[in-house]
Parts: structure tokens; C-alpha cells; sequence
């Protein structure tokens, strides 16, 4: 037994070692192979997923079997359904495991008829023929051995019997009259009135004579035939010679036809169709049809053979009907009445025997077949692609190697961002440069599914790919890899399977590892499981299997112990990626978190990553992002900035507003000054006179202005001012610790010692002089962006406001009238207002936009 077990071992080192690629590994048709994961599923049976970038159409996913279904107890199995049913391929592993088989992989089959189910090509299921096909080409077959091979599905099915032939014969009438025997009933035919042999072609055994047999309700006369109780007498013609009697009688006759479709609907070519139990349960016919009911005496004695003859007994005639029941053991003729068959079909003898023959005439190809499943384009065979084609689509496809290896392959499509599917062209190059001599395509598009029980994790064949439907498609037919001796209860085989294959360094990867038997089926690890990584490298495993990726580039091989068992799994790591994150701008309520996620891939693959490997940052004023990509938002709202992230000399850049950008008022929706008033009231910074109305034209008080200013300042407390001590500032007043503030702070000195005038209203270069007063608090140096304008007004600007209106004005804070006047005794309106404010909080967050913090109580606005 240990022997056993150490050959084991080599075995799965040697086909793990090269198995794993990344790198970007070229493969003809699909592109640029990312990385591919291989495990085995069986003895000489491998289960493989790619994902590539195609140059055209970008991801691919790709999963495929290799098996050999010659060398092992691992064999081919067509789903044998019921011919017009439909299913999907978990439901088809289920009756296969239901039946005792355990099934290893299973793809869907052949194209069907979708109002039908009806598949295209030829169907063999155990060396049962299932159904011709209602348009057969080629097919994959499987022999005895389990060898695969293409064939061209050429079957003729040819049908012998005995119908009842209505003939006419003319017979002479004695010109005598005899007196009426009254003792027989005028229509009973007399001795004199029978057809002597010698009025019979020599080569009629036995003859009815129409007029002594009746119809029965079995056979039902058509209008060509001549009724059986038809006479026609000539009597005696003007000569006085004898006349003549015409009567048509039913000669048993041989009948020879070919059978156009096994298990096939009926179709507009009017075409003989041959039906068993394992087409349905009836014809499923709705035209009016003949159809001819056989009794094969039982179910095996009613399965069509490549090469072989069936003997049926005719039970019933059915003329002018449709949908016939098909019992367990019987066989139904069916035609459209007006066809070619029609009138022979329905001559039929009840009772007689027919004999139903099946030809190969594709050389002796198929005789030996055991499995047959048709195939929809034979894309490349004997050196030569056969059927191309460039439209991206899901495929299925068998692939055959010159070895007689088998290949299952699905690829995924229709998918964009997950998988684009590929042409046929390119399907086909990417099979042939898997090793592949022969290729032909299945049923693609949503039907594409492949199931695979995995080594020690799966108990059964599960659907591995993405259907681009998002659910299986019922289908018509699958091919399925089988066994049906299950395995013993002790472990013979570890499976190791990395939660990814891709890892940036430092990322963390989680192993998990079964064991199986000597049939891949699940059983309990012998051991604990111990995993352990090269020594000479800085990555590490964890005894619960977390790997961690270190900082080495490459490829990264864990050991895997459990007793006597060993594996290996492998991990790539890498860092020449590209990320993203799950949002591309932030719109955020002030004092709320957001944990902002950082997908990476390696080309187009995904790659395990974590947040923490990727370097935070974000704009001061808008909050604080911390390691892990969690953003803490201001407080204050209305502000606007951005987040950073950086990895590897790659940097991503984040918008972010917090609160809202802006707010409309029903008064300024056309107003020069909206952005400005939007933007401050959405800050809080300004607010509006109720019913959603701002007042953009009317004045504002000194109080107002003042309120304006402190508000631009992010985290103000101003109730920690020193009182003023203006008589005309009651500590009542809502604008009490405002006016406190800007007086310690020097932005304001009062009218005299006593008196601050809150409710004044506030005049362009009293505006002005407040303004340039916060500039000189918060030492910002103001730009000369309108140096040396002057105003036609100038003379009324008052000694003591006009270096500050000189000053504003040159920053472009203020500006004058389109009259060229200044008006600095003229009242400031509240969109004047809103419009510094704005402005100065630009200058502000340019001034402090490239260093790493502002000073405490400075404004915070939008860049």
C-alpha cells in the first residue's frame, strides 16, 4: 500500500511541475494566457481553467478536460432522454448518479430545435441508435473501447412489409336470365359469381374477394381505392353478345420504402418518419397523418442497432389521425396523409409482419459505435480548419488528439468584463494548439455549460463555467464521462486548491486541501494538514493554510503533507498591475465613513490584493483616510477635494464632495451670482430668507457680513471670544459671539468705543476694510490679478478705507460697476456678498492646497 501511495506522489508532482502558467504564455486563437490551474480528476484525467486577453475581443475564460477514455474505467456517456425533452446538464448528472453512475465531467451536446428538442445530428446512446437527427452530418463515436472518432453520420433505415394492394378484374356475364331462387337473399353472392383461379395472375397465392370481406375499423380505405363492394355489369350490349362484371379485390403485396427520420418531427418535406418510446410518449403529430402502430414485443426488441434488423408485427392502421400513443414496446410508421407514403402506408396488413433495417452507409464507420453525439461544424480535421467564422460567442467543443486523448472544452462569452467568448476561427486555432487533430463544435451560445467534479471537494459534477444566461439552458443532449464502481474509504490522493493563482506581494491567499480515494472521491484527510513554503524565500504559510505572499517576484511553490500523502500547490506573484477602486468619485454626508475597496488585476486577471499594500492620501480639508482605505469626512459641508491612492509609481485620484455642491434658490436660478450662492448656502455658509427664497438684491447688515466671514472658518467656536463690550451688542442676540470674535481678531473695531452698529447696513468699503482685516489675521499674501485699476469714484473712497479697497481690488475679491464706478458708500447686496466670500475662499485653498495641513482656523473651501 505505501508503495501505492509513493507512486501517488510522483505522479502529482510530475503533472503539477509546469502546469501552472502566468507570464503572459501566448496560445494561438485565444491570446495572451494569464494563468492556467490544472487538477486532476481522475487517473489520466485533468481538469484545466484558463484566462487570457484576446488582442480583439480582451477576456477570455476558457475550461477544458483532458481525459483518456481508453486507458482507464472512465467512459463516454450520451444522455439518453427522451428525444423531445429537454434538460439542463445538473439535472442530467443527477439521473446518472441516480442510476449508480458518478459522473466525473459532463458539456452539452448537440444543436437542437428549440420548439422541439429535438438535436440536429445522429444520437447513440450503449449502441442504440436515439434519433437520426433532422439534418445528421457528422458525428463524434465512441467504440467499444472507448476510442473517439469523427464519422460521417450516414445511416439509411428501410422498412419491409406487406400491404394490401386494391386491384380491378373484369369477368364475363352469361347473357341468360335465370328465375330468382327465392329461398337466397338477393345480395348473397352465388358459387357462379366467385373468381376462378384461372381468371387470377399466376403468381397470386390467395385472393379476397371485396364483396365477402368488410372493413374493419383497423384499416381504413383511402379515396384512391376502388370500394371492395363495387360492381360494375356490363349486361348484354345492342349486339345481344355477353357483357361484363368489374370487381376489385386486396392482393397482398410486398412492400419496400426507405424511412426518411428515426425519432424526428414531422416537417413540411412529407417525409416518412420512424417514432419509438424514446422519442416520447406519442407521435406528437398535428397534421393529418397516417400513422401505423408495431408491436416489437418489448422495449429492447424496439431499439434500432447500426447494422441491424428489427421484426415488428402491425397492430394498428390509423388513417386521417395524429399524435399516436407510443407504448414501451412499439414502433410507429407516421406520414402526412398527402404525401408519397401515404396510400401504401395505410395498405398495411394488420397482423403482418415488417421487418425495419438500418444501413451504414458511412463505410462501416459507425458499426462498431457504442456512443455517437452529433456535432454541429467540423472545425478542423485532417490538417485543414473546415468551418471558420469571427463572431464572438460562448462555445462548446470536442476536441480529439492524435494520441486519442479526449478534450471536453467550454469557453465563456457574452460576458463583457468577464469573458467576450471567441469566433470559430479562433475557437478552433486555440484547440489545435492545445494538442488537438481533430476539432468540431457543439451547441455554443447560452447553451455552453461544463460540469467537472473536482478531486476530494466535489461529491458530484458541478457547472463550473459562467452561462451567459447567469442560469443552465435546458438542452437536448450531453456528453458525459462515467464510472460505475465507486471507490474505497482510504485517502490515496491530496488536493490543494489556492482561493487564487495570482498574488500581489503581501497579499494573503487561503489553501485549502482534501483528500480523495482511488476514484478522486471525497474521503477524510489521513492527518492534520502541514503546509510549508521554500526556505530561502520570505513568503509564509500559516498551519490553517493562509499564505502570505512575500516580496519575491515569481512563482511560489507550498508543500502539503497529510500522513503519508503529499501535493503541491502553486502561487504567482506579481506587481506589475493595474487597479481600481470601487468608487470612481465620492459624493459623502459630513461626519460620515467610507471604506473605499481597491480591485487589482494582472492583465486581465484578477490578482489577490488588500487595501493596506496600496499607499492613502487625501486633501486636508475634505477629512482623513487612514491605511486601510477607510475616509473620515469633514465635519463642515459643502467642501470638495480628493482622495489619492498610489501603488507601485501609480497614482489614482479620487473626487470627493461632502455634502452637497450646491443649493438653488427659486430667486436665483438665473441670477448672475448663483454658482456663488449655491455653493456657499450648500457650506452653510450663507442661508436663505425662507420659502426657498435668498433675496439676491437686497442689502445685508455688518452683523451678516461678519457672520459670513467666521463661517467660512472650518471648527470655529466662537463662543470662545472675549466679549466686545459694545453697548449695542446684547449677549441675547444671536450675532452676540460673532461680533466678540471679530473684534478679538482685529476684523472689526466698532463706529467708536461703544457702538458696533450690527444692524447698519454694511457698505461696499466698510465690505472691503473687513475683508482686507482677515487677510491681514490669517497672513495670507492676496495676488495682483487687477493691479493699478482705478474707478471713475475714486475721490468718494474715505482716507481710512482706501488702502483696503486698493488691495481687494487688485486680488480680484471686489471689482466695480460696469459704469466704471466703485459706489463705496453704496450698500453691499447679499449676492455681493456671497460673491467675496466665494472668492476669497478660492485664494484661501490655493494659497494652502500644497502643504500638508492649514493653519488651525483658516477657511476651507472647493478647488
Amino acid at each position: 500500500m505505501k508503495h501505492r501511495k509513493f507512486i501517488g506522489i510522483v505522479l502529482v508532482i510530475a503533472m503539477l511541475a509546469g502546469t501552472f502558467l502566468t507570464g503572459f504564455t501566448y496560445q494561438q486563437g485565444i491570446g495572451y494566457v494569464h494563468y492556467e490551474t490544472q487538477s486532476e480528476i481522475y487517473d489520466h484525467a485533468s481538469y484545466h481553467e484558463q484566462l487570457a486577453g484576446h488582442s480583439v475581443n480582451g477576456i477570455e475564460r476558457a475550461y477544458f478536460v483532458k481525459a483518456d477514455t481508453q486507458g482507464t474505467d472512465l467512459k463516454p456517456y450520451v444522455f439518453e432522454g427522451e428525444v423531445t425533452g429537454t434538460y439542463t446538464l445538473d439535472t442530467m448528472v443527477s439521473i446518472l448518479e441516480n442510476q449508480d453512475y458518478k459522473v466525473v465531467a459532463a458539456i452539452n451536446g448537440d444543436i437542437y430545435d428549440t420548439s422541439t428538442g429535438t438535436p440536429k445530428g445522429l444520437t447513440i446512446h450503449d449502441g442504440k441508435i436515439k434519433t437520426s437527427g433532422y439534418a445528421p452530418e457528422y458525428a463524434i463515436s465512441f467504440d467499444e473501447s472507448g476510442a473517439a472518432s469523427l464519422v460521417k453520420a450516414a445511416l439509411g433505415f428501410t422498412l419491409k412489409g406487406t400491404i394490401n394492394v386494391p386491384t380491378v378484374f373484369t369477368t364475363p356475364v352469361e347473357n341468360s336470365v335465370l328465375p330468382p331462387d327465392e329461398t337466397q337473399p338477393e345480395d348473397e353472392a352465388q358459387p357462379e359469381e366467385l373468381i376462378q383461379s384461372e381468371d387470377l395472375p399466376p403468381d397470386t397465392d390467395e385472393v379476397q374477394i371485396t364483396d365477402e370481406i368488410q372493413p374493419t375499423d383497423e384499416v381504413q380505405i383511402t379515396d384512391e381505392m376502388q370500394p371492395a363492394d363495387e360492381v360494375q355489369e356490363t349486361g348484354e350490349d345492342q349486339t345481344g353478345e355477353p357483357g361484363t362484371e368489374q370487381q376489385t379485390v386486396y392482393i397482398p403485396t410486398p412492400y419496400v420504402t426507405d424511412i426518411g427520420y428515426f425519432n424526428v418531427p414531422q416537417g413540411s418535406g412529407k417525409a416518412l418518419h420512424l417514432y419509438n418510446r424514446q422519442y416520447a410518449s406519442s407521435t406528437r403529430t398535428s397534421g393529418n397523418s397516417v400513422e401505423v402502430v408495431l408491436e416489437a414485443g418489448s422495449p429492447e426488441n424496439a431499439e434500432l442497432t447500426v447494422g441491424g434488423t428489427i421484426t415488428a408485427t402491425v397492430v394498428e392502421v390509423r388513417n386521417g389521425t395524429y399524435n399516436t400513443p407510443i407504448g414501451d414496446s412499439q414502433l410507429v410508421l407516421s406520414t402526412a396523409v398527402d404525401s408519397a407514403y401515404g396510400v401504401q402506408l395505410a395498405q398495411l396488413i394488420p397482423g403482418s409482419p415488417v421487418e425495419i433495417t438500418v444501413h451504414d452507409l458511412s463505410g462501416g464507420d459507425l458499426a462498431q459505435s457504442q456512443e455517437a453525439i452529433g456535432v454541429y461544424h467540423v472545425l478542423y480535421d485532417k490538417g485543414q480548419f473546415v468551418t471558420q467564422g469571427t463572431n464572438s460567442n460562448p462555445r462548446t467543443i470536442i476536441g480529439i488528439k492524435p494520441d486519442g486523448t479526449l478534450m471536453l472544452y467550454v469557453l465563456d462569452g457574452r460576458q463583457p468584463g468577464f469573458s467576450e467568448g471567441l469566433g470559430l476561427t479562433d475557437a478552433a486555432k486555440h484547440l489545435v494548439d492545445l494538442g488537438c487533430s481533430t476539432v468540431v463544435n457543439l451547441d455554443g451560445g447560452g447553451s455552453s455549460t461544463i460540469a467537472v467534479r473536482k478531486g476530494g471537494i466535489d461529491s458530484k459534477a458541478l457547472v463550473k463555467n459562467s452561462p451567459s444566461g447567469k442560469k443552465q439552458r435546458k438542452i437536448t443532449n450531453g456528453l458525459l464521462l462515467v464510472y460505475d464502481q465507486s471507490g474505497g474509504e482510504e485517502a490515496e490522493h491530496l488536493h490543494t486548491y489556492p482561493s487564487q493563482p495570482l498574488a500581489m506581494p503581501g497579499a494573503d491567499i487561503q489553501l485549502k486541501t482534501y483528500a480523495s480515494n482511488e476514484k478522486y472521491e471525497p474521503v477524510p484527510l489521513p492527518q492534520r494538514v502541514k503546509y510549508r513554503v521554500e526556505p530561502d524565500s520570505d513568503h509564509f504559510a500559516d498551519e490553517n493554510g493562509l499564505f502570505t505572499a512575500g516580496s519575491s517576484i515569481g512563482t511560489a511553490v507550498i508543500e502539503v503533507f497529510s500522513g503519508d500523502l503529499h501535493t503541491t500547490a502553486q502561487v504567482s506573484i506579481q506587481n506589475n498591475i493595474t487597479f481600481t477602486t470601487n468608487v470612481q468619485s465620492l459624493t459623502i454626508d459630513p461626519g460620515h465613513t467610507f471604506d473605499i475597496n481597491v480591485t487589482a488585476k494582472y492583465g486581465y486577471a484578477p490578482i489577490a490584493s488588500k487595501d493596506s499594500l496600496f499607499a492613502w492620501n487625501c486633501d486636508p480639508a475634505i477629512g482623513t483616510i487612514d491605511a486601510d482605505g477607510i475616509f473620515q469626512a469633514t465635519d463642515q459641508t459643502g467642501i470638495t477635494g480628493h482622495i489619492y491612492v498610489e501603488y507601485n509609481g501609480v497614482t489614482k485620484t479620487i473626487p470627493v464632495q461632502v455634502g452637497a455642491a450646491s443649493i438653488d434658490f427659486e430667486d436665483t436660478v438665473d441670477h448672475w451670482a448663483r454658482e456663488f450662492i449655491g455653493k456657499l448656502a450648500a457650506r452653510g455658509i450663507v442661508s436663505g430668507m425662507g420659502d426657498n427664497l435668498f433675496w439676491p438684491g437686497d442689502s445685508l447688515t455688518r452683523a451678516q457680513f461678519l457672520t459670513m466671514l467666521a463661517k467660512s472658518i472650518h471648527d470655529l467656536d466662537v463662543t470662545q471670544a472675549t466679549p466686545a463690550g459694545f453697548t449695542d451688542v446684547p449677549a441675547e442676540e444671536w450675532y452676540y459671539n460673532y461680533v466678540n470674535w471679530g473684534f478679538e481678531t482685529g476684523i472689526v473695531k466698532g463706529m467708536d468705543e461703544f457702538t458696533f452698529a450690527p444692524n447698519e447696513k454694511i457698505t461696499r468699503e466698510q465690505m472691503a476694510v473687513m475683508l482686507n482685516n482677515f487677510i491681514i489675521n490669517t497672513g495670507v499674501v492676496l495676488p495682483e490679478t487687477n493691479a493699478g485699476v482705478s474707478f471713475s469714484d475714486n475721490e468718494h473712497i474715505s482716507p481710512w478705507a482706501a488702502d483696503s479697497v486698493a488691495k481687494i481690488v487688485s486680488s480680484g475679491i471686489m471689482g466695480g460697476y460696469p459704469e466704471g464706478d466703485y459706489k463705496p458708500q453704496g450698500n453691499a447686496t447679499r449676492a455681493e456678498a456671497a460673491t467675496v466670500i466665494y472668492k476669497l475662499i478660492i485664494i484661501l485653498d490655493n494659497t494652502y492646497s500644497d502643504s500638508p495641513g492649514k493653519p488651525e482656523g483658516l477657511p476651507t473651501g472647493e478647488n
